[in-house]
C-alpha cells in the first residue's frame, strides 16, 4: 500500500476522538493541522498550505464543503456520515477530489489520500484503451470519457490493477472498501452500472470486465 509521508494535512473533523486518533496516526511522519470547526479550518487555509485535506462535512458552524472554495487546487477528501448519492454528488460539485463515506479504517484513509497524491506519470492506469488517471479520479476509454460514481471508479480501478484474477463480489468489497463484507448486493449492483456505462461509450470497452460463474468477476488480461 502506498503511505502517506511528509506531507502537510489539514484534518477538520469535530468529533474529538475520531479527530485525534487521525491525528495521531498521520502525525507520525507528517505535518498535521487539525480543527474542529469550519472557521477555524478556514483560517488554516489561508495561512498554511497543505498538500491534502481531509474534510467533515457535517460541523458545529457550517457546512464543510464552504470550505473547498478556499484552498485552490488542493486535493480534499470528504470523510462523512452522509453517503447517498445526492450527497456524494454535491461533495464532488464542491470540488472534493475524494469521498469516503464513515465508519473508515485510517489504513483505508490512508491509501485514498495516497492515491490522490501520486504524480501524474504514476497516476496513470491504462488498459486495452482504457485510461484511469487516479488522482484527478478521471476515467476514459479511447479518449471518450466515463463518467462514474466514486464506488464504480475505485472498483473499475482495483479490477485493473489486479487485471487476469478473478474476485467475488464479497472479496471485492473487502479490498476495495477494507472492511468486512455485510452480505449484501452491493458490489453486484454498482458493476451493473459500470457496465451499463461502459457499454454506452462502446460495446468492446463493456467487454473488458468479464464475470465467470463460481469464480466472480476480473478485468481482461489478453
Amino acid at each position: 500500500m502506498n503511505k502517506v509521508e511528509y506531507k502537510s494535512i489539514l484534518i477538520v473533523e469535530d468529533n474529538d476522538k475520531l479527530r485525534e486518533n487521525l491525528t495521531s496516526y498521520f502525525a507520525v511522519m507528517n505535518k498535521v493541522v487539525a480543527c474542529e470547526n469550519l472557521q477555524s479550518a478556514i483560517l488554516s487555509a489561508k495561512s498554511n498550505k497543505f498538500d491534502i485535506v481531509l474534510l467533515d462535512v457535517i460541523l458545529p458552524d457550517g457546512n464543510g464543503l464552504k470550505l473547498i472554495e478556499q484552498i485552490g487546487e488542493t486535493p480534499v477528501i470528504v470523510l462523512s456520515d452522509l453517503g447517498s448519492d445526492s450527497n456524494m454528488i454535491d461533495g464532488f460539485t464542491a470540488g472534493a477530489t475524494d469521498y469516503i463515506v464513515k465508519p473508515a479504517s485510517c489504513t483505508h484513509i490512508e491509501m485514498r489520500m495516497a492515491l490522490r497524491l501520486l504524480p501524474d506519470g504514476k497516476a496513470q492506469l491504462s488498459s486495452h484503451e482504457l485510461e484511469l488517471n487516479t488522482a484527478k479520479r478521471t476515467a476514459a476509454y479511447n479518449k471518450k470519457p466515463l463518467e462514474l460514481t466514486s464506488s464504480e471508479f475505485n472498483i473499475l480501478m482495483f479490477l485493473m490493477q489486479n487485471a487476469g484474477t478473478y474476485f467475488t463480489a464479497n472479496e471485492i468489497y473487502e479490498h476495495v472498501w477494507n472492511m468486512p463484507h455485510l452480505n449484501t448486493t452491493t458490489i453486484k449492483v454498482h458493476i451493473s452500472n459500470l457496465r451499463k456505462k461502459m457499454l454506452a461509450v462502446s460495446p468492446d470497452c463493456a467487454k473488458l470486465l468479464i464475470q465467470e460463474f463460481g469464480k466472480g468477476y476480473a478485468f481482461i488480461n489478453e
